[in-house]
């Protein structure tokens, strides 16, 4: 069964809704038996899904949340209060797919585990989080309650758009007739526009520049507001955003994947670095690498780092970068860099790629319930 999923992955990404329309009839629309949420945005969006999640868990929901990539184990795809289905439950959800005979991609098919799944564990409200962009992303086939943008930024130009507004429009599409939207407002009137022919109701909402947790708990308090649901703020913790583990020698891991979502979380970064700190860093190919680079190296001028190591995230949907930082120690794979780093520091900061977060998590062995756990 496993290695019918992974031969999955040879048919590469194919958006369009026309096949998980079809399965989803035969399946007898689970996404109807619960409470659906749409998420989508260029950053942010898994944060926000984390805090609905915290917040609608304490308020005394069921919640279930579909969530991509993995870091280590692909049933994190898939949770139930905030943990994890288990491998068992995971294979009889696609057992049931696969008897289906559609031709189905990788992440529709994990996206389909996650509804059969969270029926079957009589989930009241499931979270989904868009994989790419949002109008022909698996999940827009789902029946929804309610949909967020949590922010737009240059990001796979060659298959959402060549322009901001191109790419807006593609997102704020996760829209439905009838159904409230929010929307982080982008400031910027052509942007804004583009997400409003797309989507005509949304309600556009400016949050207090704040830590990235805190601005996605203050998105996801306002939805559930303009919902109708009980939310009870609290903490969460979110796997590769911000996670601090305590080893040795303490590791910081984000998963900053482009360039707004780097110029996010440094001032974040910037104020926990000890004067003693070493930096990881790894990255998929950028549409433009010193833009990317650009706000680490204004921390790192400030407070540089005592030494620095480039290596390529592995099992991605792109290879790694080769070589992302000029005139610096190159390691291809992330376990033999992180051996490699010096154990004269105060902290390593591990950056540039959620794969690369989820190598390192792999190699010091977290992956299981606790240590992937969103709640807090």
């Amino acid at each position: 069964m496993r290695a019918w999923l992974e031969a999955s992955k040879s048919k590469g990404m194919e958006l369009g809704l026309d096949r998980v329309q079809a399965a989803l009839e035969q399946l007898g629309r689970p996404d109807k038996s619960m409470s659906c949420i749409h998420v989508a945005g260029s950053n942010g969006k898994g944060s926000a899904c984390a805090m609905l999640v915290a917040g609608l868990t304490q308020a005394g929901y069921r919640v279930g949340l579909f969530s991509s990539p993995h870091l280590t184990r692909i049933e994190e795809r898939v949770r139930i209060q905030g943990r994890p289905i288990s491998r068992e439950q995971f294979n009889l959800a696609l057992e049931q797919i696969k008897s289906l005979e559609i031709e189905l991609t990788f992440f529709e098919i994990t996206y389909l585990v996650s509804l059969i799944s969270c029926k079957k564990q009589a989930v009241q409200i499931m979270i989904l989080e868009t994989g790419l962009g949002g109008r022909l992303d698996a999940t827009r086939t789902a029946e929804v309650v309610g949909c967020l943008v949590t922010s737009v930024s240059m990001e796979h130009a060659d298959i959402l758009g060549d322009t901001l507004e191109k790419i807006a429009a593609e997102k704020a599409a996760i829209w439905r007739p009838g159904v409230p939207m929010l929307i982080r407002d982008p400031m910027i009137p052509s942007v804004r526009n583009a997400m409003r022919e797309e989507a005509i109701s949304a309600r556009f909402v400016d949050v207090e520049p704040a830590g990235v947790m805190d601005e996605a708990g203050d998105l996801a308090e306002i939805l559930c507001k303009m919902l109708g649901l009980e939310f009870e703020r609290r903490p969460a913790n979110w796997p590769g955003r911000m996670q601090l583990i305590p080893t040795e020698i303490p590791i910081l891991l984000d998963g900053a994947h482009n360039q707004t979502g780097m110029a996010r979380v440094m001032p974040e970064i910037e104020k926990i670095l000890p004067q003693k700190w070493s930096l990881l860093f790894g990255t998929s190919p950028q549409e433009d690498m010193v833009e990317f680079l650009g706000p680490l190296f204004e921390v790192m001028l400030k407070n540089p780092p005592q030494e620095i190591i480039t290596t390529e995230p592995q099992k991605g949907r792109y290879p790694g970068e080769k070589q992302p930082i000029a005139d610096v120690l190159h390691i291809e794979q992330p376990k033999d860099a992180l051996a490699q780093i010096d154990k004269n520091t105060d902290l390593i900061l591990i950056i540039g790629s959620l794969y690369l977060c989820g190598n390192i998590l792999e190699t010091l062995g977290l992956d299981d319930d606790d240590s992937l756990n969103i709640l807090s």
